[in-house]
């Protein structure tokens, strides 16, 4: 441990990680070819030190690459984020007050990568998801990869497929924003997101049930209105369900759609 002090202190000195830093950083880490807990907490600890600097882009590749080795190559639980490494994420990403763009990026691959995440990870993922987001008040072209990453992740919380919390989540964002001078992919992705969760499970595949159209209906007007982007969505809807509940259809009607 005393080694990782000693570089520690000496990256930190001028507050900025530059490429040499990088190099050197991976090559003691992996110098096992193995990131062990000492380690990890060490690429947290600097991460914190150096967060909003204008590091080399390779610290946060390697931030994100050693993190994520150390989570899903352990041979407790490979492959997935177990009870103990949730916490342990959720405990050192909170531990300076924010989700840096590092950290953030760390989430998303775990979440891509993983073959299964708990559900308190996950749900830690969508809302700093969410307040990465929302931040700026509009979505643009890489928050919409992100956020297809995340909902379509092999970790997230339906698989590659799209759960309800992963559902309510796109709502909520969408609600956020709405109005804004949002990307073109954001439309795309919340249409085909929202249109697979409601059509393409297993209980009323191609078709809305009643569950399903208490849903939109809730979800859709929430915020007391219907922008263009859940409009694009029930009109996708329309054209594709087989059958469609009264309860929504009505609804739809009543929107001209």
């Amino acid at each position: 441990m005393s080694d990782l002090n000693q570089l520690f202190t000496d990256i930190v000195a001028d507050g900025v990680i530059d490429s040499d830093e990088v190099t050197q950083i991976e090559s003691v880490i992996y110098a096992d070819g193995q990131i062990d807990a000492e380690e990890a907490d060490f690429m947290f600890r600097l991460n914190d030190a150096v967060t909003g600097k204008d590091n080399d882009d390779g610290w946060q590749a390697l931030f994100v690459r050693s993190l994520t080795d150390y989570v899903l190559a352990d041979e407790t639980s490979p492959g997935e984020v177990d009870a103990d490494e949730a916490n342990y994420l959720i405990e050192k990403i909170g531990n300076d007050g924010q989700v840096d763009e590092a950290e953030l990026a760390l989430l998303v691959n775990i979440t891509a990568q993983a073959t299964a995440c708990t559900d308190e990870f996950n749900a830690y993922v969508l809302e700093a998801l969410y307040q990465a987001v929302i931040a700026d008040g509009v979505i643009d072209d890489d928050e919409v990869a992100m956020i297809k990453t995340v909902i379509y992740g092999s970790g997230g919380g339906g698989g590659e497929a799209v759960d309800r919390d992963e559902a309510e989540f796109l709502f909520k964002l969408n609600d956020a924003c709405s109005g804004q001078d949002n990307c073109a992919g954001w439309s795309a992705l919340f249409v085909e997101a929202i249109s697979s969760h409601v059509l393409e499970d297993d209980e009323s595949p191609n078709e809305i049930d009643a569950d399903e159209a208490e849903f939109l209906i809730e979800a859709v007007l929430a915020d007391g209105q219907v922008d263009d982007v859940e409009r694009a969505l029930l009109v996708n809807i329309k054209a594709k369900a087989t059958a469609i509940d009264a309860s929504l259809a009505d609804k739809m009607a009543a929107l001209g759609i």
